[in-house]
């Protein structure tokens, strides 16, 4: 079962991808939190994630999660 809810191209790295999740965290503690992730792909094909996001890919993210329906300008 995947847990993407939406993914786009990284326009600063074309090959990694800017993914809205489920959070990594949520079965741990019980929450149904939703996060941006920048992922790149390992020598097999696989997505990886770290804990560092480069500062280029932010704007992208926040747009992502806007696009996808996630985030609402001016939301608390």
């Amino acid at each position: 079962m995947s847990d993407v809810l939406y993914k786009e191209p990284c326009r600063t790295d074309s090959e990694c991808e800017i993914r809205i999740k489920k959070a990594a965290w949520n079965e741990k503690y019980g929450t149904d939190d939703i996060s941006a992730k920048f992922t790149w792909f390992d020598v097999n094909g696989k997505p990886t994630r770290g804990g560092e996001v480069p500062l280029s890919a932010l704007p992208q993210m926040l747009e992502a999660a806007v696009k996808s329906g996630y985030l609402k300008l001016g939301q608390a």
